[in-house]
């Protein structure tokens, strides 16, 4: 592992961060009166920190900066006080788990672009990146693998039949009148985030093997019920997974 390689993982999970955040942000502007009406993002001073949010998130995927600059420092620290806001007048994570996922990206993005100051706080923001992202997939599999339904399929079944809160494709909710297949599912779901740490020692072959099948499952999430934050979320935290694995 050398300094160009920990640059180019910073630079990847810039513009990885970027698509999700403009994701985020282009969202909440066009449903912004769902969250007015419960008095989180009223009045006329929200517009100017939205179109903050979307512009910064427009220049990382566009012109990601130099991941180990002042610049960077500066932008990180826009986007993670942005965060900050966003997280209060929203009285939480705006979109649960894919939103906390993004604000530890940021976290992780602005201890590393201090690295130009001392070149250990890069490895010590991709390495938290990385622990955020594998420390996810291992808990939510012991949380599924300690119910029941996961293995059985009635889990799945209930999410694929479910009329809210997730945008559930609608030949998707077949599936759910099929018990043994959606249990098979939520079994290969569970191994997978299990085993999913190994993805630390594995060789490259295997770990790209790993992380191209959490690309897949988060696609499929995305397109099967609407989960599309959570694909940019966790792809942002690869970079970090690949560099710091080595």
């Amino acid at each position: 592992m050398n300094t160009l390689d920990l640059s180019e993982a910073m630079l990847w999970t810039e513009r990885l961060l970027g698509a999700g955040l403009f994701i985020q942000s282009v969202e909440l502007i066009k449903t912004r009166s769902i969250y007015e009406s419960g008095g989180a993002l009223e009045g006329s001073a929200v517009t100017p920190w939205l179109a903050l949010r979307l512009g910064l998130a427009s220049l990382l995927i566009v012109s990601p900066l130099e991941p180990l600059s002042w610049a960077s420092v500066i932008a990180n620290m826009l986007l993670l006080g942005n965060s900050i806001w966003l997280t209060v007048r929203s009285r939480g994570p705006v979109c649960g788990g894919s939103d906390s996922m993004l604000f530890q990206v940021q976290l992780g993005l602005l201890i590393g672009s201090l690295g130009f100051l001392e070149p250990t706080l890069v490895k010590l923001g991709l390495g938290w990146i990385a622990a955020q992202s594998v420390l996810s997939y291992f808990l939510a599999g012991v949380s599924k693998l300690r119910t029941d339904d996961w293995w059985n399929g009635r889990a799945l079944q209930n999410l694929l039949a479910s009329k809210g809160p997730y945008v559930v494709f609608a030949p998707a909710r077949r599936l759910a009148s099929h018990r043994p297949l959606c249990g098979v599912l939520g079994g290969g779901m569970i191994l997978f985030e299990l085993l999913f740490p190994a993805v630390l020692i594995l060789p490259m072959e295997g770990k790209i093997a790993l992380l191209s099948l959490g690309l897949l499952f988060h696609l499929g999430n995305a397109l099967l019920l609407g989960l599309n934050r959570f694909l940019w979320a966790w792809a942002a935290t690869y970079p970090a997974i690949l560099a710091m694995s080595r």
